[in-house]
This record gives C-alpha cells, structure tokens and sequence, in this order.
C-alpha cells in the first residue's frame, strides 16, 4: 500500500474486497481516508461504475459531511439518491468511521448502478399493466383449465358449506344436480369419487343421478 491510511481503517480493505465480490458488478465501493483534512481513496472497487480511480477527488457530499456541524453526529446515510458522471441513477450508502475521540477518520461507501433495475421495473411494469373491459356484463375474462373430480367436489363443498358426507338426501340430489352442470359425471371414474366423499354406494349415487336428469327432462 503507498498510499499513508490510518490504522483504524486498514481492517476495512479488505472488506471493500470482499462487498465488491459478494455484491456483484454493479456496485462499487469505497473506502476514503479524510485523516489529512482532505480526502485519499485507499480501496476502490468496480469504479468504472462512477468513472473514478483512487486520485478521484471527494464529492460534494462527501466534503460536507467532512465539515457541517450538521453531520457530526451521523454514523450512516442508507439508501440516498446520487448520479454517476454520465448521469446514470445511482442509490448510494456511506458509513461514516470515527476514532476513540469520535473524530472522524474515513468513509466506507456503497454506490449502487440502478440502470438494470430500472430496467426491469419498465418491463416489470410493461408485463402487468392492464386496460379493463368496458362491457358491464364482463369485467373479467375467466380461463377455465381442465377439470377433474377433486376440484369439482371442492367447489361443491363451498357450494353447499359442508363436507359432502353431511348432506341430507334432499341436499345429495342438489349436490349431484349442480355438479352435473359442471360436467362432474363426464370424468374418469367421477361415480366412485364422488361415492366415496359422500359415504354412498355408487347404486344410490347412479340412482339419483337418473332421478335428476329424469326431473330436469
């Protein structure tokens, strides 16, 4: 290291390593050394991303949270709006590390390019927009996939708010008169299902089932 850093920072070098290897490329961070009464970049990673090197002078920000009163008693800004040289979006993060006398010593920053984010959030936004239907009649166009006996027996218990095998006889027949609108009995199988659920022979089950198409004739 050429550069002069104050010992209290030299434990984080390696961490700017290590956030820019667990965080990805479109992070970069940096860690300044402001002991000198300016500003020295001791680690910098991914500073393609801001257009900076190590000898990039301090921002704006950065000098007024180095000398306004204000600032004295900050340890960490999150998540705060900034702007790369070439006026990409940035959401940027500075902790500010001070010495035993709470003097301050250097800043360890994370600079976040949203521009992929941004991104998604456009297509994110494209992908889920909707316009409504203007018919009253329709408001929603409902897609129906293909049915099978257990999803029509659980439509027939909200229908009828109990399991199928409390149903009185009078109940049954309305039960089997509805899921045969729903084309139940069309299904593989359906007699047997529903014989079981209803704790009925499927005699009694086929016998209804005629009484009901019978009365519907």
């Amino acid at each position: 290291m050429s550069k002069k850093v104050h010992p209290i920072l030299l434990p984080f070098i390696p961490v700017v390593e290590l956030l820019g290897k667990m965080l990805g490329s479109d992070y970069e961070i940096v860690l300044h050394d402001v002991t000198d009464g300016d500003t020295s970049i001791v680690a910098l990673v991914n500073g393609n991303l801001t257009g900076r090197d190590v000898n990039a002078p301090m921002t704006d920000f950065g000098r007024f949270l180095m000398s306004d009163p204000k600032a004295l008693d900050v340890d960490y800004i999150a998540n705060y709006p900034s702007e790369a040289g070439n006026g990409r979006p940035m959401r940027s993060g500075v902790s500010l590390i001070k010495d035993e006398n709470d003097k301050l010593v250097g800043f360890l920053c994370i600079n976040f390019d949203m521009t992929k984010g941004s991104i998604l959030k456009d297509m994110g936004d494209f992908m889920m927009r909707t316009e409504p239907l203007s018919f009253d009649a329709v408001k929603t166009e409902k897609f129906s996939g293909v049915k099978d006996d257990r999803s029509l027996m659980e439509k027939a218990r909200k229908k009828f708010g109990k399991p199928l095998n409390f149903l009185s006889s009078e109940e049954r027949k309305q039960c089997i008169k509805y899921m045969d609108s729903l084309g139940f009995f069309k299904l593989k199988g359906s007699i047997e299902s529903l014989a079981k659920e209803m704790g009925r022979s499927r005699y009694t089950l086929y016998a209804d089932l005629r009484s009901v198409r019978d009365d519907r004739d």
